[in-house]
Formats: structure tokens, C-alpha cells, sequence
């Protein structure tokens, strides 16, 4: 490995990773200059490195302090400087694997879908973590944007799909009262932890109608709809891989107790938590709103002057859920027309104003005042 990694990591990070791990300070060195550790499990063994990373052999005192950890815990060195780098960071692995295949490869719009779903899970949890609900409509709030734009997307493992995202635990002075006195940060990765272990026990348990009644009475639920939406985009498309989310903590904090740091999805949950999503969106409340979106089907009838109203069914954008609604609305004659015309061109766009019913789709769109076709750009 290029002796330059080394030199770019700094005496305090590396002496508080020594610290997480057993090894403790001999205070009498730092007269010298020096960090020195001593560890109980490893009697006759030292490690020595400078204080001030401006000396001329630091970087050979860091690698040799490394390797020497590497020898003594009898790991490899790619993994001592992988957690070496994520010492600050609460970082989940989202590892797919397909029993068919694992290491051969996975399709280029699986892996897209993927990293949408994990990006959607830090979302959803960070929404629940300002405000607990069951559906989050929209995930646009601006601490949640922001905990995503500091969230690093690390290096794919040796191994099946690997997924790796990590975000400093420190970055964001945001608290809740969701968890008490517990960074932003490392609350988001506890919902996301704790939900899922909540959903994997129902559904292993078969209790999953106990949990969904559970959850609705709640006043604080960790776990969303949106949260079982973000795990869904993870189902391979002939449903034949299984997901695990491995969770490493960082250091720099205490880490959590009672959490559960490997958790398996098995590839036949998806069907089981697609329908604790339906049953936790179901309790969305009706919208009035603008709506854009296309015409996707005619079902009108001739009137008594012989033109077209009725029924037609719209595929509408929602930017907020990441996910289109179908609906069906009813247009009268004038609007009608307008529908036949964006049916018939697919570069056509509608733009209709009402109310949006909740339940399932496709749901109804009632006490409309507008419709009209908009420009395609």
C-alpha cells in the first residue's frame, strides 16, 4: 500500500481509534513527543507513533504502528484503514446476494433502484426523526436534504453487491426529541436499525397485523411507510436475492446498546412488506393540489349532443413520494376533448386542479375546476 495513505492520517484520529479498541495511553511519553499504547490482552506488544504529524518519519511511524496493529489482531490491513476511515462515521452496508450468481454481476437498473433505496432510507428516517409519522407525503425537509448531501456514498467490498454509505455522526448540531441528547445523525441510523429489526421480528413472528395496530396508535412510530418503500426498491426483479443491512457505529461516540447489527431480509419479506407500506400509506388524507401528468386512458361515453365526457385515467407525477398515482377522473365535454388530444400525443402533458381521494389506487380525483393540456418542455 502507498506510504502517502498513511500521511494523511491524523495523530488524534489515529490515538482515538487505538483508545476504541482496548489499547490505552502511557501518559509518560507525550513529554517526548509521542503516543504510546499498551494493551492487557497483548502483554509484550507496544505502539508508538510522533504527536506532531510534521516530523520526518511520521508517515514511516504510522505504517509501521498499522501493520503492527494489523499482525497483533491478526486482520488485514484493507480493514484496519477502512475502520480507521470510518472511526467518525454510522455507516450501513446494504450487501445483495444472489444465490444464483453473487459474484459474477447485477443489472445496471437494479443497482440505480438500489442506491435510491438506500438513499430513501436515510430519508425516511430522518423525517421520522423531526417528525414521527407513518407516511411521510413528502421527504423534503431541509435537515433531511442536508443529512444527505453529507453522506458518503464508500468504496463497493470484495463480495456480492455491497452498497456502503456512512455519514459523520457529528455533522449536523440538529436534536430532537425523538432520542434524547443523541446527535441527528446517529438518531436517523437508530430508526432506520431499530424499524427494521421491529418489522423482520413481525414478520418472522407472524404478527405483522399486531404491528401495523401497534404502530398506528404510536405517538412517536420509528417505523414509516416510506421506510418499507426504501427496502422494496432493494427486491431483485426475479425476487431470488437476499438483502442484509450491516451496521457499524462510530467510534467517537458510545456506541448503542441492545441493537442488532446484522439484519437479513429475506427475499420472500418483500411481499410481506409491501403490504405493511400499503396498510401504513393507507392513512394519507385527501390533497387538493395542482396535478401534472398524462392522459393514460379513454372510458368516456357519447352525451346527448354526441360528444365525449366521462371517465379517464391519469398517471400523475409526485415528485414528493418519488412514485407516480393513477387516478381516474371524471372531465366533462370541454375537458374531455382536451384529454382525447393528450392521449393521443404521449409528448402532451395535463394539468388538472381538484381533490385527490386517499385509498388505493386508482384513486379518485373529485371537485375539479381545471383541466388543460400544458407544453411538453
Amino acid at each position: 500500500m502507498n506510504n502517502t495513505i498513511f500521511a494523511g492520517i491524523e495523530p488524534t484520529d489515529l490515538k482515538d481509534f487505538l483508545k476504541s479498541r482496548g489499547w490505552k495511553l502511557i501518559d509518560e511519553a507525550l513529554k517526548d513527543g509521542l503516543y504510546a499504547f499498551n494493551h492487557e490482552q497483548y502483554k509484550r506488544r507496544q505502539l508508538i507513533f510522533p504527536i506532531n504529524d510534521s516530523e520526518l518519519d511520521y508517515k514511516d511511524c504510522i505504517e509501521t504502528a498499522i501493520n503492527k496493529l494489523v499482525d497483533i489482531e491478526n486482520t488485514s490491513l484493507r480493514s484496519i484503514t477502512s475502520e480507521l476511515s470510518e472511526m467518525k462515521d454510522d455507516t450501513i452496508n446494504y450487501r445483495v446476494v444472489d444465490y444464483r450468481d453473487e459474484n459474477a454481476f447485477i443489472p445496471l437498473n437494479y443497482a440505480i433502484k438500489a442506491i435510491d433505496g438506500a438513499k430513501d432510507m436515510l430519508l425516511s428516517a430522518a423525517c421520522s426523526a423531526l417528525k414521527p409519522q407513518i407516511y411521510h407525503p413528502r421527504m423534503n425537509r431541509k435537515e433531511a436534504l442536508e443529512l444527505i448531501e453529507k453522506s458518503r456514498f464508500r468504496h463497493t467490498e470484495a463480495g456480492s453487491f455491497i452498497i456502503k454509505v456512512s455519514t459523520p455522526v457529528k455533522s449536523m448540531d440538529l436534536q430532537t426529541d425523538f432520542f434524547e441528547n443523541i446527535p441527528f445523525v446517529r438518531q436517523a441510523t437508530l430508526i432506520i436499525n431499530n424499524s427494521i429489526s421491529q418489522l423482520v421480528t413481525a414478520i418472522q413472528t407472524d404478527k405483522i397485523e399486531q404491528l401495523i395496530t401497534e404502530i398506528k396508535l404510536e405517538e412517536k412510530p420509528l417505523l414509516s411507510s416510506n421506510i418499507c418503500k426504501a427496502l422494496i426498491n432493494f427486491q431483485e426483479e426475479n425476487n431470488k436475492a437476499d438483502l442484509y443491512l450491516n451496521f457499524k457505529w462510530a467510534s467517537i461516540i458510545e456506541k448503542p446498546l441492545g441493537v442488532i447489527n446484522s439484519i437479513k431480509i429475506q427475499k420472500d419479506y418483500y411481499s410481506r412488506i409491501e403490504e405493511i407500506r400499503q396498510e401504513l400509506k393507507a392513512q394519507e388524507k385527501d390533497r387538493e393540489d395542482v396535478f401534472i401528468g398524462t392522459v393514460e386512458a379513454l372510458a368516456g361515453d357519447f352525451n346527448e349532443n354526441e360528444q365525449r365526457e366521462g371517465d379517464v385515467l391519469l398517471d400523475l407525477f409526485q415528485k414528493e413520494e418519488r412514485e407516480n398515482v393513477r387516478a381516474r377522473a371524471s372531465l366533462k365535454e370541454e375537458w374531455y376533448k382536451s384529454a382525447i388530444e393528450a392521449h393521443k400525443d404521449r409528448k402532451n402533458y395535463i394539468q388538472i386542479k381538484g381533490i385527490l381521494l386517499a385509498g388505493n389506487q386508482p384513486r379518485i380525483m373529485k371537485k375539479i375546476t381545471s383541466f388543460e393540456i400544458i407544453n411538453s418542455d
